[in-house]
Parts: C-alpha cells; sequence; structure tokens
C-alpha cells in the first residue's frame, strides 16, 4: 500500500516497523553464524559430547522458528509498493527457476543438511564433499537458487518488506560463504581446494 495523504504518525509507525524487521535479520544472522561456529561446538561438545549428535538437527529446528517468526512479522506490517505490477513476470520465472534449483539441492543433501542423519545414527556422520550434478557448475547451487527464489518472489510481490528480506538473506549468505568455505578446507583439505579452482563460486562460466 502507498503513503500518499497517509498522516505522519503512520508514516513513522510504518518506518519503525520496517526498521525492526531489518534488525530481526540481523539478530538472525548473528545467531546464525553464533549457533554455526566451530569454537562454540568445539567448547560445548567438549563439556557434553553426547549432545553432539543433536546438535545440527536442534540448529536447524531453532532456525526454522526463527525465521518464521521474521516471516510472520514481515507479512503482518503494512508496506509500500516499490515497483510496478510489470516486473511480475519476470518475478515467477526467476523464482520458478530458484525454486526448482534449491529443491533439487536440498534432495541431494537433506538428511545431512538437517541433521536427521546424525540424529537416527544417535552419532556425529563425518561431511561429505558433493562435486557431482549441479555442483560441477557452481560451488554453492543451494545459495544461487536462493537468491534467484528470493529475488524473484520480491518482484511478484515489491513491498519494502519483501525488498528488506531479500536484501538481507543476499547480504548474509555473502558473507558467510567465505567463513562456510575456511571450515569445507579443514574438513577435506587439498579434494576441496583442488574443487574450489575448477568451479566458480556461483555464477556458471557460461555466465560470465
Amino acid at each position: 500500500m502507498g503513503f500518499a495523504g497517509a498522516p505522519t504518525q503512520y508514516f513513522y509507525t510504518v518506518l519503525q516497523q520496517h526498521l525492526l524487521l531489518a534488525f530481526g535479520w540481523v539478530l538472525f544472522g548473528f545467531f546464525h553464524s553464533v549457533l554455526a561456529s566451530g569454537r562454540l561446538k568445539r567448547a560445548l561438545f567438549g563439556r557434553m559430547p553426547r549432545l553432539a549428535p543433536y546438535y545440527r538437527a536442534a540448529y536447524v529446528l531453532f532456525a526454522f522458528a526463527t525465521l518464521g517468526a521474521l516471516l510472520w512479522w514481515q507479512l503482518r506490517i503494512p508496506s509500500p509498493l516499490l515497483l510496478p505490477a510489470g516486473w511480475r513476470f519476470a518475478g515467477y520465472i526467476l523464482g520458478a527457476a530458484g525454486a526448482i534449483l534449491m529443491v533439487a539441492c536440498i534432495r541431494k543433501y537433506f538428511l545431512s543438511l538437517s541433521g536427521l542423519k546424525s540424529l537416527f545414527r544417535h552419532e556425529v556422520v563425518a561431511p561429505e564433499l558433493r562435486i557431482d550434478g549441479v555442483h560441477r557448475y557452481v560451488r554453492h547451487p543451494l545459495y544461487l537458487g536462493t537468491f534467484a527464489f528470493v529475488w524473484g518472489l520480491f518482484l511478484v510481490v515489491p513491498y519494502a518488506s519483501m525488498g528488506i528480506t531479500a536484501f538481507f538473506i543476499h547480504a548474509y549468505t555473502v558473507l558467510a560463504i567465505p567463513f562456510e568455505e575456511a571450515k569445507l578446507v579443514q574438513d577435506f583439505g587439498a579434494d576441496y581446494e583442488r574443487y574450489r579452482r575448477q568451479v566458480p563460486r556461483l555464477w556458471p562460466r557460461i555466465l560470465k
């Protein structure tokens, strides 16, 4: 909805709600990073090693719960439109392509990504280096699909609140990738270094 003729108080109320949404995404990124850090997990598992097989699943549940709370707030607040409806068709195409890529990746490593494999076995399952399928073209196809999906969704429903969500998801992921890759180098050593030299991070070479 637009702000034409809206009272000043209403404008500032909506502005505060959008700032709160942005702050919520900052907090989400902060806690997501802290809980995923190797230092925290080493300290926690050193004192309570029995928690190790269940940590990933609990971490994923926490992430989904906080993500759901943010999306609930985003849908609840009134927000101005930023783009005309003419962008909607492009958004459907981009979002559908992103969703297909995301589903392909999640199906491939759902059990390990969700922590269910460790949960079912009651022991920590060693990570696997996946370089087949879409991973032959980009190192992080799930993130590429996520970017396409959230920005496609923004083109379909181009509200400021959706723009904030798309921006923070994109920015946080881009900032987090180098730390994730450093962990992958620790886990897989020369194999991942070789893979990183051969395959681009996010954009297939045909697009460069």
